[in-house]
């Protein structure tokens, strides 16, 4: 059973893995919303930690200077992953933060959220920023190319759908001006920013949030409607077994070439001539039994679901995720209005 869960959850994060963080993320803070309250700044450390990991090697590196890299640490490295990417931490912790202008207030599970809303929207600047500080470097660039040069673009780039490569870039460019207006409203939730800037300046402020909002959405559908346009497929190699046996076999048919003996038959053909013959066929022996289909039997974890897909179901994920949120929010405002 415990196994069963534990494919079952390997194979939503391969499908879906922004609904599975979201789910994750919800409860863990939940559980967790008194201790967070209580040590916030502890939580603010550990956060850092891996946004201090990427960003301080990434810059040494713009200048020239090598450092460690911390990728290569097995857990850490998977954690710093996770950053970069954002849909893993980043951007599940901003739907927790804009659910929670939609939902009831007096729900407990709402209230517990509502009470951490501050120290989660400081939590999620670490990744945040670690996703736009390798993604505006690397593709940024390429993204104003494509607008300002296109020709130039277009020769050096291999791309086979020329409106999916504008939609890509645009939601490229579409990021930096999200970043610009995600530090503000990042940096004022820090109290002591917020004392200085008094209520009624730092609510002003704070509605732009719903402008991030509404930006975090087409950039994000904006950039699987791209890479659906063009896909990066690659050629996935041989296995590395494969191709020694095969290379091993060659080795040894020359060798025995050279010593006047006969030819070293193929693997697969050797194989096939000592199988046993069952009703005057040997390929019946390699059959699997009843027993052995049984044993071999298949799980969720053997589910092969295509890039393409993935890319269906993340596109109808996000669609589902705000959607459901726009719908909220509205009849929020219009049952305040009947009130």
């Amino acid at each position: 059973m415990i196994k069963l869960l534990i494919d079952f959850i390997q194979f939503l994060y391969g499908v879906a893995p922004l609904l599975l963080s979201l789910a994750a993320l919800v409860l863990l803070s939940v559980l967790l919303s008194k201790s967070i309250k209580k040590h916030a700044v502890v939580y603010y450390t550990v956060m850092a930690i891996p946004f201090a990991l990427v960003a301080i090697p990434f810059i040494g590196r713009l200048f020239g200077v090598e450092m460690f890299n911390f990728n290569r640490i097995w857990f850490l490295g998977g954690i710093m992953r996770d950053y970069i990417h954002a849909g893993t931490l980043g951007f599940p912790l901003l739907i927790i933060i804009m659910y929670m202008g939609a939902l009831n207030p007096k729900n407990s599970t709402v209230k517990k959220l509502l009470g951490i809303r501050k120290e989660l929207s400081i939590m999620s600047g670490f990744p945040i920023l670690t996703h736009s500080l390798i993604r505006v470097t690397n593709n940024f660039p390429d993204a104003i190319r494509f607008f300002t040069d296109n020709g130039e673009y277009m020769a050096s780039t291999k791309i086979t759908n020329t409106f999916g490569a504008g939609i890509t870039n645009f939601s490229f460019v579409l990021g930096v001006v999200m970043l610009a207006l995600f530090i503000p409203l990042w940096v004022t939730s820090f109290d002591f920013v917020h004392k200085r800037m008094g209520n009624i300046k730092w609510k002003k402020l704070q509605r732009w949030s719903y402008v991030l909002y509404a930006m975090l959405f087409i950039h994000s559908a904006g950039l699987q409607a791209g890479f659906m346009l063009n896909p990066r497929e690659r050629e996935s190699p041989k296995p590395a077994v494969e191709v020694t046996a095969t290379a091993d076999t060659v080795r040894n048919s020359n060798n025995r070439e050279k010593r006047g003996l006969p030819k070293q038959a193929a693997t697969g053909e050797r194989n096939a001539k000592n199988a046993p013959a069952v009703n005057g066929s040997r390929t019946e022996a390699a059959k699997p039994t009843a027993q052995n289909e049984h044993r071999q039997s298949r799980g969720f974890a053997d589910i092969q679901v295509g890039t393409k897909a993935k890319r269906y179901i993340h596109t109808a994920s996000l669609f589902l995720i705000f959607g459901s949120y726009l719908y909220l929010r509205l009849r929020k405002k219009k049952l305040k209005k009947l009130k």
